[in-house]
């Protein structure tokens, strides 16, 4: 018996479990995915292209050292000045190689005499990052390296990154400010320059030249995996990344899937040389690796879904009718959004009621759908059902519509007024002359009741005959 007890206990407890494992399933499938730890930098965030929704971001309004971010502006102002002119050579005169500073970093070493076409000066620049290559097509473009930042800083101030400032090409020098915002600005208004694209997105390029004989490779990790294959992602592409000892790793990258595109920045990471790490890299990876596996487009609202019903007047047989929308409004969220938790509706009617005839698919107002205070989108509404109208409830609503117009209202009591007005002046008028001949008929006579009676035939005279 003991035993049989115990088994029963047991398959009870299993029952249990089997019972219990459905609402943690449901429970953990309902919370909203929260995006990776951004922790290593010191701002970051994360942008959907198609929808213009930030999904993600630490800091992003903070005014920070640019870094190597400073090459995308370069870069775009190069290929938007040298678009029709990629074919042209340039002569490497010692007026160019004097405007590249000593700097460090990524060297391509141009040297005084050589020969090279804009293109391969592109390439050089914003494919494969080598300073020297950015100050020689600044200085060729704008006349000096001065004058070359003055046209970037205006351009970030027509883009409307206004927390932006530029004092060097290249990040190298400390000195040049931005926002994470800001760069979302500016990598917007570069990706739409297909040059640019084509050239900050090929993993290599083959420059050649009098004194060059080089492969050039993507200085963007995410981009090429052939120098840093560890920070390599399939579905990046294009802008820029590098470091600096002042700013950190800094990371301006784009990732397209299934139609989905995200632009991705990072300022300030972190560069542990003990395990050889670049954070920016990493939480780009992390990033990006996170919104592809989280978010989808969701139906938030169907023409099935019941959104309300609208009162209606005049008609004996119909009361309210309900109210949808003729089409569905897909968003791109994460997994375990709820509505009416997360997502939230607002409706506007255009009436609060609705007067019959009522017919099916009558326009009443809008409907909003809200995520986080952001409006995912608005839709029409339609009445689904039609009413008819009531002869007798039409003509109650006539007299309660005309007892609601002013203008009868008036008329009327004026006419109330002028009917008592007239009736007491009738009235005051009989009452004066009566009060009149009682004045002057106050005693009243008694008439002779032998006078009142008529007189008999016999003693009425007679008429001579003549």
């Amino acid at each position: 018996m003991v035993f049989k007890r115990r088994i029963v206990k047991a398959l009870c407890a299993c029952l249990i479990i089997l019972l219990l494992i459905p609402l943690f399933c449901i429970s953990a499938s309902a919370e909203v995915a929260e995006p990776p730890s951004m922790e290593e930098a010191t701002a970051a965030l994360l942008y959907h292209m198609e929808s213009n929704t930030l999904v993600c971001s630490k800091a992003e309004n903070v005014n920070l050292g640019a870094g190597s971010t400073v090459k995308v502006m370069a870069g775009l102002l190069f290929c938007e000045a040298f678009s029709d002119h990629v074919n042209d050579e340039v002569l490497i005169t010692s007026q160019l190689i004097e405007a590249v500073p000593g700097v460090h970093g990524r060297i391509l070493y141009i040297e005084e005499g050589d020969v090279l076409t804009v293109k391969q000066l592109l390439y050089a620049a914003i494919c494969g990052s080598y300073n020297d290559a950015f100050y020689i097509l600044g200085t060729y473009l704008a006349g000096s390296t001065e004058n070359f930042l003055q046209r970037m800083n205006q351009k970030a101030q027509e883009i409307g990154a206004t927390q932006t400032s530029f004092t060097d090409l290249t990040g190298i020098q400390s000195g040049s400010r931005t926002s994470a915002y800001d760069l979302l600005k500016i990598a917007q208004y570069a990706y739409e320059n297909d040059l640019y694209m084509e050239i900050c997105s090929v993993v290599s390029y083959s420059l050649s030249s009098l004194k060059i004989s080089k492969t050039i490779y993507n200085r963007n990790a995410l981009v090429c995996s052939i120098e840093t294959p560890k920070y390599y992602h399939k579905y990046c592409f294009g802008m820029s990344a590098g470091s600096t000892s002042s700013d950190g790793n800094c990371v301006v990258a784009v990732a397209e899937h299934e139609g989905e595109t995200y632009l991705c920045i990072v300022l300030g990471g972190i560069e542990d040389e003990e395990t050889n790490v670049e954070y920016g890299y990493k939480i780009t990876n992390r990033l990006i690796d996170w919104v592809y596996a989280t978010y989808s487009y969701i139906e938030v609202i169907s023409p099935e879904t019941e959104i309300c019903t609208v009162p209606v007047t005049v008609s004996d047989m119909t009361f309210e009718v309900n109210v949808r929308t003729d089409e569905s409004l897909f968003a791109y969220l994460p997994a375990g959004v709820e509505i009416g938790k997360e997502i939230t509706y607002s409706i506007r009617l255009s009436n609060t009621s609705l007067e019959a005839p009522v017919e099916p698919g009558t326009f009443v107002g809008y409907i909003a759908v809200i995520y986080e205070e952001r409006v995912l989108g608005m839709l029409n509404l339609y009445t689904v059902e039609g009413a008819e109208r009531s002869s007798i409830m039409s003509t109650l609503q006539t007299i309660e519509n005309l007892f609601q117009n002013r203008a009868f209202c008036a008329g009327l009591i004026f006419f109330i007024l002028s009917i008592s007005a007239w009736v007491i002046i009738e009235y005051t008028v009989a009452s004066r002359r009566k009060h009149k001949w009682d004045k002057y008929f106050s005693e009243k006579m008694d008439v002779p009741t032998d006078l009142m009676k008529s007189k008999p035939q016999n003693d009425l005279p007679k008429h001579r005959n003549r």
